[in-house]
């Protein structure tokens, strides 16, 4: 575990971690990455997938194919001085965005899911990043508000971030609760959980967001962990 990430483990009781293979590799591809990323079938009834165009850009909220997003949003939030919404580590090769989604957007059986990876020519290199990434997220407020731009973006976020050891793969879990203004929409929140786990010269990236009730639980990091074991379990 990285520096940063391990001062993260002693504030919090435990890490989470689940039982399965051990990965045993000694080091990772691009294309090994793309035949193991979650997809629609994986998904199941309901989903599509896809990979994003390279030279689409969203205005709402930008990550560069190169970058692993921390603070969704912060750029645009009221927090003085805000930090940056992404770390973008140097010498990382990134695999390209890979989504799954519902076909129906008024599906909320089907969770929105965007992947990426960053490949390195080592190891210690990817570990030297993942210590980037560590202090990136270390850097994010816990709380913010976003009062401009697109509605769909506008309201509250609250995001908590846990470590998180799946099949020898080390990195972190956070979890963000974005509620809308008052009026907007007082049925839904969004409940995102950003998974970003290392292991050799690869860090992996997967973002999960869904509608929830208000009220409902929010369980977008549990469904993540379950999305992140189908890739690891056949990266190896």
């Amino acid at each position: 575990m990285t520096l940063a990430l391990a001062a993260v483990c002693a504030a919090v009781t435990g890490c989470s971690s689940a039982a399965g293979p051990t990965a045993s590799k000694p080091s990772y591809t691009a294309d090994d990455v793309k035949a193991a990323f979650y997809n629609a079938k994986d998904a199941g009834e309901g989903a599509r997938d896809y990979w994003y165009d390279r030279d689409f850009h969203s205005h709402n909220n930008y990550v560069p194919p190169s970058a692993i997003q921390t603070c969704p949003y912060v750029q645009r939030s009221d927090t003085p001085k805000a930090p940056s919404n992404v770390v973008q580590p140097v010498g990382g090769q990134p695999v390209g965005q890979f989504a799954v989604e519902p076909i129906r957007a008024t599906d909320s059986r089907v969770p929105y899911v965007t992947q990426n990876a960053l490949v390195f020519a080592s190891a210690a290199i990817a570990d030297n990043a993942m210590n980037e990434v560590g202090s990136g997220l270390a850097a994010c407020p816990g709380s913010y508000e976003v009062d401009g731009g697109p509605p769909v973006i506008l309201g509250a976020y609250r995001g908590t971030s846990r470590p998180l050891e799946v099949f020898g793969w080390k990195g972190y879990v956070q979890q963000v609760a974005h509620t809308y203004p008052p009026g907007q929409d007082d049925v839904y929140f969004e409940d995102i959980a950003i998974v970003v786990l290392h292991r050799a010269n690869l860090i992996l990236y997967l973002d999960l967001t869904q509608k929830k009730i208000v009220g409902d639980r929010a369980d977008s990091a549990d469904k993540a962990k379950g999305a992140t074991e189908k890739v690891l379990r056949r990266l190896g």
